[in-house]
């Protein structure tokens, strides 16, 4: 078996504690230890990568797989992978939300275009109001960002969950990645955080064994398959728990910590 050389590591849940809603002092500490030992940081998120807030950046990843495994970029943010919706699959989502009053952000590189009604969107006044703040949000009430010649990665919906399954149900080429009550991540069909982290593997040339993963919910089980060693958080869904080669303590419990201490990338 090679050496291990990289962990990725997802952010709400596992990096990010949701109890007390915040980075924990012992995942911080872990993680400098972790990187000063010579291990490769890596974050996988479904937000942007130019969304992650200064609590996020302030603990130096080398690289982020953003958007679901859509973007992957490096501490410098320079993109070394993308993966765009068509502009047909553009249309036709502008055109469910627009039919069924949902609540619509497109995400590009650049920056998250809010389409419509971003008061149904459960999470954008908490992140626009702390430390991410508005700069990486644009107003776009004429809908018409995406008529440019560069193409979107992902899109924030909030619908009802049968309208979703109604109009996508079994789609051959859009994906929701449901989050919340009425909340969805909506990629193109396949994309997921294993895409991301297969680009990245194959960028650094590094092997499966040389890798190890951390998550909690459901999309963080595709790359608990493709990394070597897969641990789940001791707050994990129980389908994520079933994956995992490890089962650490929960968030707010040092959890973090006692998975490095388990990989062997700290003492």
């Amino acid at each position: 078996m090679k050496q291990l050389k990289m962990v990725v590591f997802d952010v709400d849940g596992t990096l990010y504690d949701l109890v007390r809603h915040e980075i924990p002092a012992s995942c911080i500490e872990a993680l400098k230890e972790m990187k000063a030992n010579g291990y490769l940081f890596v974050i996988a998120t479904g937000r942007a990568h130019y969304g992650l807030g200064k609590a996020l950046n302030d603990l130096n990843a080398d690289y982020i797989l953003s958007m679901n495994g859509g973007v992957v970029v490096d501490h410098e943010g320079k993109v070394i992978s993308h993966h765009d919706f068509t502009k047909a699959d553009v249309d036709r989502l502008n055109q469910f939300c627009t039919d069924n009053e949902a609540g619509l952000i497109w995400k590009f590189l650049d920056a998250m275009y809010i389409y419509q009604y971003p008061e149904k969107i459960d999470w954008l006044a908490g992140q626009m109001n702390s430390d991410i703040g508005r700069d990486p949000f644009v107003d776009c009430p004429q809908m018409n960002r995406h008529l440019r010649d560069d193409a979107p990665q992902s899109a924030s919906v909030h619908a009802s969950i049968d309208k979703v399954e109604q109009a996508f149900n079994e789609d051959d080429s859009i994906a929701f990645l449901r989050y919340s009550e009425d909340g969805f991540d909506v990629v193109p069909k396949g994309i997921n955080k294993s895409v991301g982290l297969k680009d990245l593997m194959d960028y650094l040339h590094l092997s499966h064994d040389e890798v190890a993963c951390i998550g909690d919910n459901y999309n963080d089980l595709e790359m608990m398959e493709t990394a070597g060693t897969a641990i789940a958080m001791g707050n994990a869904i129980p389908e994520v728990k079933a994956k995992a080669d490890f089962i650490t303590t929960a968030s707010d419990q040092d959890g973090i910590a006692n998975a490095l201490k388990y990989l062997g990338c700290i003492k």
